[in-house]
């Protein structure tokens, strides 16, 4: 009985031991086989395979027990190499600062258009005797620009006569015969020698209330916008066809050269309020720029600016700004400043091109120097220090001054930063930005 017991025993041991065998195959089986790369061990897949990033096999791995918990460090080391870069460089802090600034524009001298004159006709009648003669011929206030004859005039004057002679007593009569010929255009010295002579002179003379030279109206200023009427190559045909006149280049075909004819003829009539000049005083004028759209608010009025001449190397002016115009003209993106030059002014010629620099002094804001951002032709980028390492970060520039950028936005002043950029510059694809 005993042996029996024994062998019975001796069964139940080696059938145990052989569900523990089976047991422990079943266990092994049961752990998770994976797929990794041994150069990037964030990639891991169930079955064989290439890596995506650099095409080698991946190799497999088994799990055995728990998974292994993703820590902050352990992320950073385990993080692709293209998104930080380790290296032992010198490391800068935006400075929060107001910068002197510059911004450079370019424009033209044109008039001062407070000094453009329109002398109109009060009186019709014809005009007997023309005494100016071509455009921009140079005249003085008090001269005599043409005699009139005009019935309306010739009545007036032998009103005012007859009550000088009939009711010199009348003096509320006379001052307004007298102003009556003083709002048809005569002067005082015209109705001096009129009742000094009691003779009514059948022409009347029309005389420059201002200084400077005749502009007829067939003629405009030059303005700050360059002619946009294109000239008719020889050959090409209709009316410019054969006109190899240099000097017409760009003008519009009813702009005459300078000397040509004035529009008004001696016995030619004229009514009232007709325009018959315009005068133009050249003693002041301004420059008007154009000034890119991003810099508009930055230059206020009264801002220095220094005029430059191109065709005149050395020559410089200092002005300040004067006006900013309040809208972009149609078709533009630019915003007009007007300087008026100082004093009456011997380099500045109408219609001449320059050049202006003018300074202004920043708000305060953040700056680094130009080194330290990398311009990517969309964005730029600067490296912040982030644990020991350099992550690209992606930022909002401003104004350049000098070696030194603002920074909008993308840093703050606690922010460190590698001195330079331009070390990173692999390729263009090695710059990775988290968003």
């Amino acid at each position: 009985m005993k042996r029996y017991l024994n062998i019975l025993l001796l069964l139940l041991l080696t059938a145990f031991s052989a569900c523990s065998e089976q047991a422990h195959e079943h266990g092994e089986a049961a752990a998770e086989t994976t797929y990794t790369c041994p150069m990037h061990p964030q990639i891991v897949q169930d079955e064989p395979g290439t890596c995506p990033i650099c095409h080698m096999d991946l190799v497999a791995q088994t799990t055995h027990g728990e998974a292994i918990e993703i820590t902050e460090d352990l992320a950073f080391l385990l993080q692709p190499t293209n998104e930080t870069v380790v290296a032992n460089i010198s490391t800068i802090k935006p400075e929060e600062k107001a910068v002197p600034a510059t911004v450079e524009m370019e424009g033209i001298i044109t008039y001062d258009e407070r000094r453009i004159y329109s002398i109109p006709s009060r009186v019709g009648g014809r005009i007997e005797k023309l005494f100016v003669k071509y455009n921009y011929q140079p005249i003085n206030k008090g001269q005599k620009l043409m005699e009139v004859y005009s019935p309306e005039l010739v009545t007036a004057q032998k009103e005012l006569l007859y009550l000088v002679q009939s009711a010199p007593e009348d003096k509320a009569l006379i001052e307004a015969a007298k102003q009556r010929l003083r709002l048809l255009g005569a002067t005082d010295a015209q109705l001096n020698r009129l009742i000094r002579t009691s003779e009514a002179s059948y022409t009347f003379g029309i005389y420059s209330p201002y200084d400077g030279y005749v502009i007829g109206f067939n003629t405009t200023a030059p303005s700050a916008t360059p002619s946009s009427v294109p000239v008719t190559a020889p050959g090409a045909g209709g009316m410019g066809t054969g006109n190899t006149n240099p000097g017409m280049a760009g003008a519009g075909a009813a702009t005459p050269a300078a000397g040509s004819e004035l529009q008004l003829r001696e016995g030619m009539y004229i009514t009232t309020g007709q325009p018959l000049l315009r005068v133009v005083n050249p003693n002041q004028l301004w420059a008007e720029f154009n000034i890119p759209a991003g810099e508009v608010t930055s230059i206020a009025k009264g801002a220095p600016v220094q005029i430059t001449f191109p065709a005149l190397p050395g020559e410089k002016l200092e002005a300040q700004v004067d006006f900013l115009q309040p809208f972009y003209e149609a078709g533009e993106n630019f915003a007009k400043v007007r300087v008026y030059l100082p004093g009456q002014q011997q380099l500045a010629r109408v219609g001449q091109l320059v050049s202006g620099t003018a300074s202004y002094t920043t708000a305060p804001a953040l700056w680094v120097p130009r080194e330290a951002v990398l311009d990517l032709g969309t964005t730029s980028v600067a490296f912040k220090q982030v644990r020991g390492a350099f992550k690209p970060t992606a930022v909002t520039v401003g104004t350049t001054a000098g070696n030194q950028v603002q920074v909008l936005a993308g840093l703050t002043k606690s922010d460190i930063i590698a001195a330079n950029a331009q070390f990173m510059i692999d390729s263009e694809s090695f710059v990775k930005i988290n968003e």
